[in-house]
């Protein structure tokens, strides 16, 4: 049996809101102006972003880019964490078949 560690990206939910409501504040827009751009009835969908509750869906990144003129890795914000991954077949060859300093996953007996 073999395990393997590798960096993972997650999302940071609080830092991806502080940064939305960062942006949207540069930008000069209310909470309303994102609401109303969105169509929502109501703004506890933009505040939930904002607070770090949620995260928007992929599509309504794309418009939060474009309204902002960033992309989307400037909007999204990720934090690496250690995982590791135990197994006993071939598959772990597949993540990686160097054990190098310079490889992203690392092989441990």
């Amino acid at each position: 049996m073999r395990s393997i560690t590798f960096q993972k990206p997650v999302v940071d939910l609080k830092s991806t809101g502080n940064k939305i409501k960062s942006l949207r504040k540069e930008c000069g827009f209310s909470v309303r102006d994102i609401q109303d751009v969105f169509g929502f009835e109501y703004p506890q969908a933009v505040y939930a972003w904002e607070q770090g509750k949620n995260v928007p869906t992929i599509d309504n990144l794309l418009v939060l880019a474009r309204l902002f003129e960033v992309s989307i890795e400037e909007i999204v914000i990720s934090r690496m964490v250690e995982v590791e991954i135990t197994c006993n077949s071939d598959k772990v060859e597949k993540l990686c078949n160097k054990n190098c300093d310079g490889c992203k996953f690392k092989l441990s007996a």
